[in-house]
């Protein structure tokens, strides 16, 4: 039962290797045109791209890291889960606050099922992690 559950955090964690990592490299490596899908649109300065590839591409890269130590290192995997719980946490409220507060509309609760079912996934997989763990072979 426990490897079945080990099995599970490891797979939600390539899950999240996954989608950060492609997240990132829409950021860093077309930010014009990634965010133009969202009928958003920067100046195209130096200064509107190079923050784009700063803030989203590189907090999708480090959640990516974050990821890949969870799957390199077993002994990390449940403080990595943690991370991620947390920051994606973050991104649910900050999304319900900006609902909230400018309105919605279906870009933004497509956004915001897919974040949220991200965390529920990512917090499932901490949960399935035994805590006080410390073996290599155990979250």
């Amino acid at each position: 039962m426990e490897s079945t559950r080990l099995w599970f955090a490891r797979l939600v964690m390539a899950y999240a290797l996954l989608i950060f990592s492609f997240g990132s490299w829409l950021y860093i490596a077309e930010p014009l045109e990634h965010i133009a899908r969202f009928g958003i649109s920067a100046s195209g300065s130096p200064e509107s791209i190079n923050f784009l590839r700063a803030g989203p591409g590189a907090l999708f890269l480090s959640m990516a890291l974050f990821a890949v130590a969870g799957l390199l290192r077993p002994a990390w995997l449940r403080e990595c889960l943690l991370l991620l719980v947390i920051i994606n946490a973050c991104v649910v409220a900050v999304r319900l606050f900006g609902i909230g507060i400018e309105g919605t509309t279906p870009i933004q609760l497509s956004e915001l099922r897919n974040e949220g079912l991200s965390w529920l996934l990512f917090l499932g997989a901490l949960l399935a992690c035994p805590a006080g763990r410390t073996s290599a072979t155990s979250c």
